[in-house]
């Protein structure tokens, strides 16, 4: 290989690396999230509550925020549960809701300075006896990391939104694995007319970001 085919492939590599980040970025859809479009988790319980999230430091919040942690838990709970008939009751709760930023690095004369978001999100499911007596429950925690650069409230903004956003699908796919392994013989798993029930989830490392 010449010494010019050499520099060329050197100079290469930055260009594919990047190339291979862009790719593996995960997908956000545009919009507010939305979970209705996904097979509901039916439970074997005459009512369903979902708890608005109690005011604490687990529900902390640093601004920007266009989407709050906690809304987006409920938005899920809401879209995704639903009472089948039955003797008992379930109860969702919310236990963290967090977004915290942090600055990554300083900025300077030619570099946007960079900060990192971290959203952490807690729930449980509880299924209550007629006596209120818990019988059955499943918990889901999911936390997601995004650094990136800010030059102005705009981007910092975007940012925000998008962590919670990534995380809002970790916890949706890490709950109803959760619902599915820890109270099976809760859920309605025959169909409606016209409906396919999706196969069981399989859990899978969430990846970095």
């Amino acid at each position: 290989m010449s010494l010019l085919t050499k520099r060329r492939s050197f100079l290469a590599l930055p260009l594919l690396a990047a190339c291979a980040t862009e790719q593996a970025d995960p997908y956000v859809p545009p919009g507010p999230p939305s979970y209705g479009h996904l097979t509901p988790l039916r439970l074997k319980v005459s009512a369903l509550e979902i708890k608005e999230a109690d005011i604490g430091t687990a529900l902390l919040v640093a601004q920007p925020a266009p989407l709050p942690p906690a809304d987006i838990m409920l938005l899920m709970a809401r879209e995704r549960l639903s009472a089948a008939g039955g003797a008992g009751t379930a109860r969702f709760s919310i236990q963290t809701a967090r977004l915290t930023r942090d600055i990554a690095a300083a900025g300077g004369v030619f570099n946007p300075a960079s900060e990192n978001f971290r959203c952490v999100m807690r729930c449980q499911l509880e299924v209550l006896s007629a006596e209120d007596g818990v019988v059955g429950s499943a918990t889901a925690e999911v936390r997601r990391d995004l650094t990136g650069p800010v030059r102005d409230d705009t981007e910092r903004a975007a940012l925000a939104e998008r962590v919670v956003k990534l995380a809002g699908q970790d916890l949706n796919i890490e709950f109803e694995y959760q619902v599915r392994r820890h109270l099976r013989g809760w859920l309605q798993l025959i169909a409606e007319p016209g409906e396919t029930l999706p196969q069981p989830v399989e859990r899978e490392a969430l990846p970095a970001t």
